[in-house]
């Protein structure tokens, strides 16, 4: 919270820090994904999009990120029902196609160094 410079200050290893918390994000990440399936995808992708829409306001975030969730495991569906229409395209196709593209830009804007 106070900033790297003052924590390593304070003799707290930042790089080890950070390669510990994203080796935990990872870890939780894929233990969501393994569980609920590739539509938990949609929980990453939704409040990242919003924040390239309209910043980091969290009142704008929880309320919008329930909606745009929403509305797009709608459409997802409504795609993934109607591409191969006798059959079913599996829904976490269509959700992966929309948040792969959103994640990449996310790391092409964002400088991620460890």
């Amino acid at each position: 919270m106070i900033g790297e410079e003052e924590a390593q200050f304070l003799g707290v290893n930042i790089k080890s820090l950070k390669w510990k918390i994203l080796l935990i994000n990872v870890i939780m990440v894929a233990v969501a994904t393994a569980f609920v399936g590739v539509i938990s995808f949609v929980g990453l992708i939704v409040p990242h999009l919003l924040r390239i829409i309209n910043g980091s306001d969290n009142r704008f975030l929880i309320r919008n990120s329930a909606l745009l969730g929403g509305i797009l495991l709608c459409v997802a569906d409504l795609i993934s029902r109607m591409v191969l229409r006798p059959a079913e395209l599996p829904i976490g196709i269509v959700t992966s196609v929309v948040g792969v593209p959103i994640f990449i830009l996310l790391l092409q804007r964002k400088n991620y160094f460890f």
